[in-house]
């Protein structure tokens, strides 16, 4: 089970809440396989009241430690199991977009912004990838498709998603409501 820590080495899971809100740590880390603390570079995290910020270099590492705080952050803040897996899901697929669209030797930066409000969830992944996203001819249910379900996903889950310019380059912004 991945344990996501922040300010004084404290779990979440174990502490029920992000008491330090709001603040800043670099030190966010995931609880190691010999259950120690393992710190994952390239990964700083910001809360505040009802969700919080990721800046990150993209790795295995890091997207994990910010599916597990989307996940986290949207049950702490009363959404259902179904809405953070959701949730969890469009953040995967945003993160994942953006490393397949740059150049394999390229450090990939990323900005995840996740906030619960009594709507619904709202997430925005910004990046410097070139281009817009573009929608594959696969279908959800294809056999031998390997990956370009990404956008029919958010389509499915999502109430509302966009593309606009952002300071980084461009920002994906999705919402998915409260059920």
């Amino acid at each position: 089970m991945l344990h996501v820590l922040c300010g004084g080495g404290q779990c979440s899971r174990c502490r029920g809440t992000f008491e330090d809100r709001p603040g800043s740590f670099s030190g966010v880390g995931a609880q190691a396989p010999d259950g120690g603390l393992s710190p994952v570079p390239g990964l700083e995290v910001r809360f505040d009241d009802g969700g919080f910020c990721a800046q990150l270099t993209a790795s295995a590492a890091a997207f994990s430690t910010v599916r597990a705080l989307t996940v986290a952050v949207s049950q702490e803040n009363g959404t259902g199991t179904d809405l953070a897996q959701s949730a969890e899901l469009v953040v995967s697929e945003l993160m994942s977009n953006v490393v397949e669209a740059c150049p394999a030797t390229a450090a990939v930066l990323l900005v995840v912004e996740v906030s619960v409000t009594p709507m619904g969830v709202d997430i925005a992944v910004h990046d410097s990838a070139p281009g817009q996203p573009a929608r594959a001819g696969h279908s959800l249910d294809s056999d031998e498709a390997t990956s370009g379900r990404g956008l029919r996903l958010l389509d499915l889950l999502c109430e509302e998603w966009t593309v606009a310019p952002s300071p980084l380059g461009k920002q994906v912004r999705c919402h998915l409501a409260a059920l």
